[in-house]
């Protein structure tokens, strides 16, 4: 019989450590509790004490960049230029442990990913934090309704139930595409989305959005600026009919010859100014003179 081989006992130490923080951890209610930050801070501070430089050499590191483990953008392959990034310190990967944790997710599984050095849950992360809050859900990830070759938008229709609450919910799941993605892939993103969007629903936290792609992030893509871009002065203004079109002409016609009366008028009015002096110059008050042409009346 093959005997397993006895761990040192400072592993053996840290793994009892590690397990209670894990216990704890699942304990606290970081959702709707304030005084829980008390509690946190107790189990991030037991799981430093136990992720030693040591433990992590030994038992976490290796679990980098596996299935079995968690997966990392920086996995040894070269990016679009050609360059490979060296993988992620012991710091790095440590922290993202802790942050996993505290929420209560494993460094197993693919619960996670460390994107840009930050930990993001996963698909099989948000499966785990959903189970953990109780709910129960049924998602149903619809055909790719997009025409662009550089993402695909699938509705994903969501029934769950959550504290004797029954309802349902749609979500319109972006996810960017190339010519290496298979359907099976993007449809996965898409439900990734979708239990993400069901747990900031119901709990109102949200952890990021980074896709839990073996090595490359994902990127949002504003679709309304997508379809905006590839229309723009490709034809007539984009929302607007022909006679919309010539009415707002028509409109704006009169309303750019409004100014020419006024700036005509200001000269008029500069050249009236001195007009009253020549009718001032007739000082005589000759006014009654043209009394003695008038007509008398006889005197009998």
């Amino acid at each position: 019989m093959c005997k397993t081989p006895e761990l040192p006992a400072t592993i053996v130490a840290a793994k009892e450590k590690f397990e209670v923080a894990l216990r704890d951890a699942s304990a606290i209610d970081i959702v709707n509790n304030f005084g829980a930050a008390f509690n946190a801070a107790k189990v991030i501070t037991l799981l430093r004490e136990a992720l030693t430089e040591e433990v992590m050499e030994k038992v976490f590191m290796p679990l980098m960049n596996t299935k079995v483990g968690f997966r990392t953008d920086r996995d040894g392959k070269p990016d679009k230029n050609g360059r490979v990034k060296p993988p992620y310190e012991v710091a790095t990967v440590r922290e993202a442990i802790i942050d996993a944790a505290i929420i209560g997710l494993l460094p197993t599984g693919n619960q996670f990913n460390i994107i840009s050095g930050t930990m993001y849950p996963t698909k099989e992360g948000y499966t785990a934090l959903l189970k953990k809050i109780g709910a129960k859900y049924i998602i149903d990830v619809q055909q790719d309704t997009s025409q662009n070759p550089a993402y695909a938008v699938f509705p994903c229709k969501v029934t769950y139930s959550f504290n004797g609450d029954k309802n349902s919910l749609t979500v319109q799941a972006t996810v960017r595409r190339d010519q290496y993605s298979s359907n099976d892939q993007l449809r996965g993103k898409a439900e990734r989305r979708a239990k993400k969007a069901l747990y900031e629903y119901l709990t109102g936290t949200d952890y990021g959005d980074a896709d839990e792609t073996s090595s490359r992030p994902n990127m949002v893509v504003d679709t309304v600026a997508v379809e905006i871009k590839e229309q723009v002065n490709t034809g007539p203004a984009i929302g607007f009919d022909d006679a919309e079109t010539v009415m707002a002409e028509e409109v704006h016609a009169p309303a750019q010859a409004e100014p020419a009366p006024q700036t005509y008028a200001a000269p008029v009015q500069t050249q009236a100014a001195p007009a009253p002096q020549p009718q001032a110059q007739p000082q005589a008050d000759p006014q009654p003179a043209p009394a003695y042409n008038t007509p008398r009346k006889p005197n009998f």
